[in-house]
């Protein structure tokens, strides 16, 4: 995550120190973040890490004190080993990453692409996370594919497996899909090291960043994600526990960069 701090710190350099924080919502699906200029961004919300065993709701130790603060101090977020706070700071760099497309139009050239393009009949696909919806479609055009996935997932569809057996999964598949709440839980960079020869891996999802050079400095070939474009109405979704779709339909539109 530190090349996307740094590229954030590049692109927007001394204009960073006048870019505040406006609101935080830390809902149970997504969470978000306003920054001055009323841009906004969003990140999956993952409250404490699988690995926990406290039965107790995980804590946000900056609670009611992030408001007003500078940008800069809150995307540093993105390192901490406090999930929460991490979701914090990947909302926070989606917010400022809006703000450097917006201002610079000519540098960051949005595709029409959607990840099924990038897919051909008999590919094989490793996907990290479950992205039910997709999944239909994808077997319209491969039935090879496997999903990497923590969570108990029953689809006799596909083949899903452990995340022990990713490294295998990835570097024997020929388009690499994985999911951009990684960013948040810090394994993206030790997902994307694993996928061998693949001809396309894509970062998906609305947690991603809509900064896509670092990623392709990663072996990415494709950023695809969620833009918002009413900040006010996405802080409402978020507190309501809205999901994607609720996102989609009420305050944003999917973008997508394609190496």
């Amino acid at each position: 995550m530190k090349m996307l701090l740094d590229q954030i710190r590049q692109e927007l350099d001394g204009a960073l120190d006048d870019i505040y924080v406006e609101d935080v919502r830390v809902g149970v699906v997504y969470s978000g973040v306003k920054i001055t200029g009323g841009y906004g961004g969003i990140a999956a919300t993952q409250p404490q890490s699988p690995q926990s065993n406290s039965a107790h709701c995980s804590t946000l130790p900056k609670a009611g004190d992030m408001t007003g603060k500078p940008a800069s101090e809150i995307m540093e977020m993105v390192l901490s080993d406090n999930t929460l706070k991490a979701v914090v700071g990947v909302a926070t760099l989606n917010a400022l990453a809006t703000m450097i497309c917006d201002r610079n139009p000519e540098k960051y050239t949005f595709s029409d692409a959607d990840v099924l393009d990038l897919i051909k009949p008999g590919d094989r696909v490793g996907m990290v996370g479950h992205f039910s919806p997709m999944i239909p479609r994808i077997l319209k055009i491969t039935d090879q594919l496997t999903v990497i996935e923590k969570k108990d997932i029953f689809d006799d569809r596909i083949n899903v497996v452990r995340e022990h057996e990713a490294a295998e999964v990835l570097s024997g598949s020929d388009v690499v899909i994985i999911t951009a709440s990684t960013l948040v839980n810090g394994t993206t960079e030790e997902l994307i090291s694993m996928k061998g020869n693949a001809r396309e891996a894509v970062l998906l999802g609305p947690s991603a960043v809509m900064m896509p050079q670092p990623f392709y400095d990663k072996g990415f070939t494709a950023v695809m994600g969620t833009r918002i474009n009413d900040t006010d109405t996405m802080l409402k979704v978020v507190s309501e526990a809205g999901g994607t779709k609720h996102l989609l339909k009420k305050c944003g539109e999917k973008f997508s960069f394609v190496k």
